[in-house]
């Protein structure tokens, strides 16, 4: 394949095709039961790190939980610049391109208490998930992530991606406790 061919298969969609995409795509990534979800953190050593998370989606914004003793608190702590990946669960037909979304972005490390407990409050109630690791003697964290950047590939029929670098709903979700 020509190199001009190569790049018009991995041109992104015009912004109009790409905002009529935006909630489906937001659904897609707070979808718990049929998305897989991977959080890539950075090593000390500059290498990367990807591990399945579940993860938690209030506007665009996307929270982990973890706790204090974790690799990934360590990493987050080191280098906010993560990103995760969204896998869809269900097969894929022959031929089709497969449903994911790939999102990079600054990450906090939410130690507060109160505000950790909030999240979970906030999260079960959407959810209705309990709280989960019940008796661990680690402290829990939340690792609150504002994206700066979001590909998604499989939602257009066609291989072009939709791809957002406005997440417009940021202001909304940054006012969360």
């Amino acid at each position: 394949m020509a190199t001009s061919q190569a790049y018009e298969a991995e041109r992104e969609v015009s912004a109009g095709e790409a905002e009529r995409h935006r909630e489906e795509i937001r659904a897609f990534i707070s979808d718990w039961d049929r998305v897989a979800t991977y959080l890539l953190t950075i090593r000390r050593d500059g290498r990367p790190l990807m591990r399945p998370v579940s993860a938690f989606v209030e506007g665009w914004t996307i929270q982990t939980v973890t706790q204090n003793v974790h690799l990934k608190t360590r990493q987050v702590r080191r280098n906010p610049v993560v990103a995760y990946l969204f896998s869809g669960l269900e097969a894929r037909e022959r031929g089709n391109d497969p449903v994911s979304v790939y999102v990079q972005g600054l990450a906090e490390l939410v130690e507060d208490p109160a505000e950790v407990e909030a999240f979970y409050e906030r999260r079960a109630a959407a959810t209705g998930r309990p709280r989960g690791h019940p008796g661990d003697t680690y402290t829990p964290y939340v690792i609150r992530t504002t994206p700066q950047y979001l590909r998604a590939e499989g939602f257009t029929g066609r291989r072009h991606p939709v791809i957002y670098r406005d997440f417009p709903d940021l202001a909304t979700a940054a006012q969360m406790p």
